[in-house]
């Protein structure tokens, strides 16, 4: 067995686990924010806080998980990427690592904080007084905004954004199907950035970025393969 088919084993199996703490760790934030999915994927103060310790103790395990699940399990597939398509356009692709790596160590390393400095807030709260409330929870307001609007939507899309788009255009030669669908990903991803920066935060508009880039996905793929086949044009990088 080569060294990239050993890297391949351990990306399959890296995602693989990915996927099942996901669903654990998922379940456990919903929890935490009383099955509420818009509190959860903006990090309302309002719904975490009034949790208690239960709500602390959810809080830190899902956000354990989501340090694993959305990026250190993630490491050996962006390796691996790497490795099959680097001969393809070099420059390209080592800049998809360096997005992908930032991506995941920096996201990584939010989560991580989320867990252990926000559960401590979260009892804290559910410990204090009417005027202490008011000050935690406003600690807790700012290191939200710090690491979920400013890391997780804003530097982590744009450096996610990054690393998907650089392997979707790769692969429009030989995968187009799937080189479409990264690079009108990596869009969405940016999207998402843009509206963090302008102050939004809603699900509707993230629901409209997702569905934005199915249709775009989808009528991209369709108006290619109404095509000539002598007129079909896809980059390629090959050497």
């Amino acid at each position: 067995m080569t060294e990239i088919d050993q890297l391949r084993r351990v990306a399959i199996a890296g995602v693989v686990l990915a996927i099942l703490v996901s669903i654990v760790s998922t379940g456990l934030l919903l929890a935490a924010f009383d099955w509420n999915v818009e509190a959860m994927t903006f990090g309302d103060p309002r719904t975490i806080l009034t949790g208690g310790a239960q709500a602390a103790i959810l809080w830190r395990w899902g956000m354990l998980g989501d340090m694993f699940y959305s990026y250190l399990l993630l490491v050996p597939l962006a390796l691996y990427a790497h490795r099959r398509l680097r001969d393809r356009k070099p420059w390209l692709v080592d800049l998809g690592l360096i997005g992908g790596l930032a991506y995941m160590l920096i996201g990584a390393a939010s989560a991580a904080m989320l867990a252990i400095a926000g559960s401590a807030l979260i009892e804290r709260f559910a410990a204090a007084g009417p005027a202490e409330q008011l000050a935690i929870a406003q600690d807790f307001e700012l290191l939200r905004d710090m690491l979920y609007f400013g890391i997780w939507q804003t530097l982590d899309a744009i450096t996610a954004g990054t690393w998907v788009l650089s392997m979707g255009w790769v692969l429009l030669s030989d995968r187009p199907r799937l080189g479409r669908l990264l690079v009108v990903l990596a869009a969405g991803l940016w999207v998402l950035a843009l509206m963090t920066m302008l102050g939004v935060h809603s699900l509707a508009v993230l629901g409209a970025i997702v569905v934005g880039v199915l249709v775009v996905w989808l009528g991209w793929s369709l108006l290619d393969r109404r095509r000539p086949a002598g007129d079909a044009r896809s980059p390629s990088f090959r050497r």
